[in-house]
């Protein structure tokens, strides 16, 4: 399944995947039909802060199940589940989840979120941490037909950690900190290795955090610069869904990504060895693993 092709019946279809702005988490975009609806939704591959990670094979193994728990008949069971959590309903994270209880895309500038809480991060953010799965993305508003940030809340079982130390294994980055690592690494969009603005850039771990066996360590504000060297690289929203759909298969199968067609490596071959699954090493020497180290080798081979 690549991230961009629709799959899988006439029911089901999946769109495309998108990263929620200002967060790790990652989403496919779905449209599910019912017998007389059509949900445009999301379903999650990565959660940062519930621990959940899921390989694109997974989700298409899944994904019967995610089209049959989101039926919207499904909805008012779901939600009085939910209500009965809930001691203080007059609290302003509880108001942010009942605004969302449409399970539709809600507008944060005119749809019922900014009527009970014009800047509702911190409580989408407290949600979250509860375990409710919603994704966040800017789309065309039903409303104006202007662009604006959109949420969705996914009303799906619970989902149960899928790492050891859950939504600790990526520690927190500051804006601040996000800014200097962009500054350091001169907004170059390593894959074209072009200069972007700095929204339209994303921090990527060199190491995938699909082999993650522990948590990383913290990200201070002042992380020395070679550190941030070593460990971070900057990629757009396509070229970190290119990687992730590698490290995915890399993962699964052990076989690691080309760059382009160019299957070439400066240590290792084609097959992932590491010591075990969670072996930084392993991934030494393969492009995705950090393409400006790549293409500098690949540059010497070809001028030598």
């Amino acid at each position: 399944m690549q991230p961009n092709d629709p799959i899988t019946n006439d029911k089901i279809l999946i769109t495309g995947e998108f990263t929620a702005e200002k967060t790790n988490d990652v989403f496919k975009s779905v449209v599910f039909i019912y017998d007389d609806i059509v949900w445009e939704g999301a379903i999650p591959k990565y959660l940062e802060r519930q621990g959940i990670v899921m390989s694109d094979e997974e989700i298409s193994e899944r994904i019967p199940t995610f089209y049959e728990n989101l039926n919207p008949i499904n909805r008012s069971k779901w939600i009085a589940e939910s209500d009965s959590q809930w001691a203080d309903k007059e609290s302003q994270t509880y108001k942010v989840l009942n605004a969302l209880y449409s399970g539709e895309w809600e507008c944060r500038v005119h749809g019922p979120v900014p009527e009970v809480n014009p800047q509702p991060a911190a409580r989408l953010k407290a949600l979250k941490t509860m375990g409710y799965v919603i994704g966040s993305q800017r789309r065309e508003c039903k409303h104006c037909g202007g662009r604006a940030m959109h949420d969705i809340l996914i009303m799906l079982p619970a989902f149960e950690a899928r790492f050891e130390h859950g939504n600790e294994l990526r520690k927190p980055m500051s804006d601040r900190f996000k800014e200097r690592t962009k500054s350091i690494l001169k907004f170059k969009e390593v894959c074209f290795g072009v200069r972007r603005s700095s929204k339209e850039l994303i921090i990527d771990h060199k190491f995938p955090s699909q082999r993650w066996g522990q948590p990383e360590s913290d990200n201070p504000d002042d992380m020395p610069e070679s550190q941030i060297r070593h460990k971070f690289q900057l990629l757009s929203n396509q070229t970190n869904m290119w990687k992730s759909r590698y490290c995915d298969r890399c993962v699964k199968e052990n076989i690691r990504g080309d760059f382009m067609d160019i299957t070439w490596f400066y240590e290792g071959n084609a097959y992932w060895q590491g010591a075990d699954k969670h072996d930084e090493n392993g991934c030494v020497g393969c492009p995705w693993y950090d393409l400006e180290r790549w293409k500098d080798e690949l540059n010497r081979v070809l001028n030598s």
